[in-house]
């Protein structure tokens, strides 16, 4: 009798195609951004290796302080959820962030303690950047004492080589290494160096009494920032922690206290540019004499600076990024944050945009890691990437000009008006 069955399928030419594990990913450098591209790939299970030149976490001191505003949705979104609920400890006012408050963002008048400006309120966090740079290296294994030196394109990728010897093979490095980034010297070789501003910044971390700086607390939870109209000196005052949020169980803040001038001749009647002194002793004593004729509290807060406290010297600069000299090797390599675009405080825009990078970034990456027929993978790295970087072109250089006007305007009060970008909204700026 004959069988019902069907005849039985002809066999397979050959054993299935292997699932090929997704291409692991490179980043130099452990900063904020770097570390949040770090726990993004992790979410999503992409291999990635994360190298850093310093030694060790500690090696770059305890840092200061950032405020996340415009690009505070975007960070949430990729800030994995496992994180989300250690973010509180790394706010400076914990007590006024719970409480909603979102400060003012004051401009004042150091000479009469008036009210100059107040930018138009946003939802924004303030953190202390070693603090969101602990969190996120929850769980990421860092490469430490890891200074790249070169980078060489392969067929299925590239070779990074250290100082140290060492080599590591990647299909893609993303370089989050700061402004003076070594990455972005291999991609844009003739374009690479930071434009350096006419103005000169010197910054202290002070431990206070509460007592000593409850009228600043009276005017924001955060920070402000003021300007001396007559001498073009810029003042900047930042919390960083609080009481009931340091360790060091007493009823004391811990404060930022900057101030910047312009560099150039005349200024304070001198007939050559001011340098900054080399010792902290006589730039302590830099900082007080501009503070001499100012209105309180701003005078008391830097006269009460003791003396011997480390007085830090920060040269001002920033990097426009040129698409004309710009060499990804077919996308293998890219730039995320400061390497990409360096800018100045004076708008406190650069972290913000840095978590933008990252975003967009991501946004092209993943739909390149799923797996195409006929379609190589550095082939869609390609695509990825020069999306990627299209969309930070747009948006970059009109940032860091922003900025960079925005110092300047600082140092000259005539030009603080309406119509700054030191007193401006900050959103978003697309330019096509």
């Amino acid at each position: 009798m004959a069988s019902m069955h069907s005849p039985a399928p002809p066999p397979l030419s050959g054993p299935p195609a292997p699932v090929l594990p997704p291409p692991r990913i490179l980043i130099i450098g452990a900063g904020i951004t770097g570390l949040l591209v770090a726990q993004a790939l992790k979410v999503h299970n992409i291999p990635f290796t994360i190298y850093e030149r310093d030694p060790s976490p500690s090696h770059s001191g305890v840092g200061w302080a950032l405020t996340l505003h415009w690009a505070l949705p975007v960070f949430l979104s990729v800030l994995p959820d496992s994180l989300l609920p250690h973010l509180p400890s790394t706010y400076v006012n914990p007590e006024a962030s719970a409480a909603g408050e979102d400060g003012n963002f004051l401009l004042l008048d150091l000479r009469t303690g008036d009210e100059k400006w107040r930018v138009p309120p946003n939802r924004r966090i303030r953190v202390r950047r070693e603090g969101l740079r602990k969190v996120l290296m929850e769980e990421v294994d860092v490469e430490w004492g890891k200074k790249l030196e070169d980078v060489t394109a392969t067929e299925s990728g590239l070779l990074a080589r250290f100082a140290d010897g060492t080599v590591a093979s990647g299909a893609m490095l993303v370089g989050c290494d700061g402004a003076r980034s070594r990455v972005r010297q291999l991609m844009c070789p003739r374009t690479y160096q930071n434009h350096e501003l006419p103005v000169r910044l010197l910054g202290v971390s002070v431990i206070y009494p509460a007592k000593k700086v409850k009228a600043m607390r009276a005017l924001d939870p955060f920070f402000l920032q003021a300007a001396d109209y007559k001498a073009d000196v810029f003042f900047w005052f930042s919390f960083l922690d609080t009481p009931t949020s340091n360790t060091r169980n007493t009823d004391t803040y811990a404060c930022q206290i900057l101030t910047s001038y312009p560099f150039r001749p005349g200024f304070l009647g001198n007939l050559e540019p001011t340098e900054v002194p080399t010792s902290s002793v006589d730039r302590l004593k830099l900082m007080k004499s501009f503070a001499a004729e100012w209105a309180e509290p701003m005078k008391g807060v830097v006269l009460g600076i003791p003396e011997g406290t480390e007085v830090k010297a920060i040269r001002l600069e920033d990097w426009v990024p040129d698409r004309a000299d710009w060499d990804n090797k077919g996308g293998r390599l890219t730039l995320i944050g400061d390497a990409a675009h360096a800018m100045t405080m004076y708008r406190g825009e650069a972290a913000n945009h840095g978590i933008t990078d990252v975003s967009v970034f991501l946004t092209h990456l993943l739909p390149a890691l799923t797996p195409s027929p006929g379609m190589e993978i550095q082939s869609k790295f390609k695509i990825a990437i020069e999306a990627y970087e299209a969309e930070m072109h747009r948006r970059a250089p009109t940032a860091v000009l922003l900025s960079r006007r925005a110092c300047l305007d600082a140092h000259d009060g005539r030009k603080i008006d309406a119509n700054s970008p030191l007193v401006a909204k900050r959103a978003v700026r697309l330019d096509e």
